[in-house]
């Protein structure tokens, strides 16, 4: 089994702990997490790391953003092809609903991770499985248009005009 890399960008020291405590404890060896405290220093993780990363799971509410629609815009900037699951706290639903219409992959009540681990557990779960999927779909498509454009080239004996 592939161990995924989850970059967990959250500001509260006691936050990230208990996410950090449920994943160890709910998926054991399947994930290992990198805490940033802030969209910069995310961001410069990204930079460095960002083709190892399976998913990104993003509180909202950082010092260093404005508010929770440009926490995740800074996000989705930096990191397009990864998956984000949103952290939110009770009162984030809505625009949570709004967040997961315009690209997020899922999101988390943090409130609720310590009775219902698994909805934190699904939520990388499947996130990471569609992240590989997706992967995989890319580059069997690749393969074909490169096989295509292999047949046509031998099919015009060497003569091709790529567009």
């Amino acid at each position: 089994m592939t161990k995924h890399e989850i970059l967990l960008v959250e500001d509260s020291p006691e936050d990230a702990d208990l996410v950090r405590r449920t994943i160890d404890r709910h998926l054991p060896g399947q994930f290992s997490v990198t805490h940033k405290k802030n969209i910069k220093d995310a961001e410069s993780h990204i930079k460095a790391h960002g083709n190892e990363i399976s998913v990104v799971l993003l509180d909202l509410g950082l010092p260093d953003t404005s508010d929770g629609r440009d926490t995740f815009e800074h996000m989705k900037e930096y990191a397009p092809k990864v998956p984000i699951v949103v952290l939110t706290g009770m009162e984030d639903h809505e625009l949570a609903l709004a967040l997961v219409r315009e690209g997020a992959e899922d999101f988390v009540n943090k409130g609720l991770i310590h009775e219902k681990p698994e909805l934190l557990r699904n939520a990388l779960e499947f996130a990471s499985c569609r992240h590989e999927l997706i992967g995989d779909v890319h580059k069997k498509h690749q393969k074909n248009i490169d096989e295509k454009d292999e047949i046509i080239a031998w099919m015009s004996g060497g003569y091709s005009v790529k567009m």
